[in-house]
C-alpha cells in the first residue's frame, strides 16, 4: 500500500517551503502580462503548439508575452511553478494527481496531447512482442515512473529497471537492449544509425493519460482571465501547427535548439500526426487542448484498482475543464 508514497517528505516541505508570489503575472511596459512556461524538454516538435503560439503572435493578441523556458533533466518545473518563477508547466496526468493528493497545491488547466507517447524500445529482432513477455527483463527507464508500476500491476510482472541515462548508445551496441522511449524520438535515431526497431505502447496495457499543462491554485483562483487567454493562445497554436504549417514553430525549434535536425523534426512531426497524440480521434481538432473530466477520473480509478494510489485520498480540485470550453474558432472539417 505504500507505492503512491514516491516522495520524500523533505522534498514537499522543501517544494511548499518555497511556495511565493514572486513570480505572479507582472504588467509590463508595453501593456502586456509577463508569463513564463517551463516545458519538460529541450525545444522539441512536442512542444510546437506553444512555439506556433509564440511565433505567430497569438500570445500578444491575448496581451500577453510569453517566456518558454526549456526544460531537461534538471528542469526543476514543480519547484519552479511553486516558487513563482514559472507560472505554467507540463507534466502527464498521473504525475500531476500524484502531487496534488500530496497537498502540493497544483491545478492542470489543458492537454499538451491526448494520447500518451512512451512505449519500450526493441530491436526488430528481439523476440518480445508484448509487455506481458517484459517479465524479469532489464529495461532502462526513468526510476519511479507511474507506468512502471502500471505495468507490473497490469500483467503481474516484474522489470528490472536500469536508471536512464538519456542516450541510446547502450541499445545501439547491444541487439538485447531495452529502454524506455517516445514514439516521436529514440526510434528516429535508431533507424538513422542503420537498426530496424519495433515499439510496445504503453497505451496497450491501460496506461494513456494526457499530457498537459499545470499552475499554481492560487494563480487560477485569482486570475482566471490570465489563465484563460494563455489557454486560448495555446490552443490556437496547437491547432495551427497540427492542422496547418507547422514551420513557424518548428523553425522557431530549431532556432533554439541546434540539435534538431530538419530530418528529425519532420519524423517527430509525422509521429504526432500518425499517432494523432495532439487531435485525439477527433482530426478535426475539436479534442484539441481538451480535457475530459470522466477520462481523468477512470484513470484514478484505474490507479486505485492497480494499487497505484490511494482510494482515500482523493484531491478533489487538481484538474478543471473551465478553461478547454473558452470560446475559439471553430475547427474546419
Amino acid at each position: 500500500m505504500g507505492r503512491w508514497i514516491s516522495f520524500a517528505t523533505a522534498m514537499i516541505a522543501l517544494l511548499l517551503g518555497g511556495c511565493t508570489e514572486k513570480g505572479l503575472p507582472e504588467s509590463l511596459a508595453n501593456g502586456r502580462q509577463s508569463v513564463v512556461l517551463q516545458t519538460d524538454w529541450f525545444p522539441q516538435p512536442e512542444h510546437g503548439g506553444f512555439y506556433q503560439a509564440l511565433a505567430n503572435g497569438f500570445y500578444e493578441e491575448e496581451g500577453l508575452q510569453v517566456t518558454i523556458l526549456p526544460g531537461g533533466p534538471n528542469a526543476m518545473s514543480t519547484q519552479k511553478v511553486l516558487s513563482g518563477r514559472a507560472h505554467f508547466a507540463m507534466n502527464r496526468a498521473d504525475t500531476i494527481y500524484s502531487l496534488a493528493t500530496r497537498d502540493v497545491p497544483v491545478t492542470m488547466v489543458m492537454a499538451t496531447l491526448q494520447h500518451d507517447p512512451q512505449a519500450i524500445l526493441l530491436h526488430a529482432n528481439n523476440a518480445i512482442n508484448s509487455l506481458a513477455e517484459l517479465d524479469g527483463q532489464s529495461v532502462m527507464a526513468i526510476p519511479g515512473l507511474t507506468w512502471i508500476d502500471w505495468v507490473e500491476a497490469k500483467y503481474g510482472i516484474k522489470l528490472d529497471i536500469i536508471p536512464h541515462d538519456f542516450g541510446m548508445e547502450r541499445f545501439l551496441q547491444d541487439p538485447e537492449f531495452i529502454q524506455q522511449c517516445l514514439l516521436t524520438n529514440e526510434p528516429f535515431y535508431a533507424g538513422e544509425a542503420g537498426f530496424a526497431t519495433k515499439v510496445l505502447r504503453l497505451s496497450d496495457a491501460g496506461f494513456d493519460p494526457y499530457h498537459g499543462i499545470y499552475g499554481l491554485q492560487s494563480l487560477v483562483e485569482t486570475d482566471p482571465d490570465l489563465v484563460e487567454r494563455f489557454v486560448r493562445a495555446s490552443i490556437r497554436g496547437w491547432r495551427d501547427f497540427i492542422l496547418g504549417d507547422p514551420r513557424p514553430a518548428l523553425d522557431l525549434i530549431r532556432e533554439r535548439n541546434p540539435r534538431m535536425t530538419e530530418a528529425f523534426v519532420a519524423f517527430s512531426y509525422a509521429a504526432l500526426q500518425a499517432h494523432h497524440l495532439v487531435t485525439g480521434s477527433a482530426l478535426n481538432g475539436s479534442m484539441v487542448g481538451q480535457l475530459d473530466p470522466e477520462r481523468l477520473n477512470n484513470m484514478i480509478t484505474d490507479m486505485e484498482a492497480l494499487g497505484l494510489a490511494d482510494p482515500h485520498n482523493r484531491p478533489l480540485s487538481w484538474f478543471t475543464a473551465r478553461f478547454t470550453q473558452v470560446t475559439l474558432e471553430q475547427p474546419k472539417d
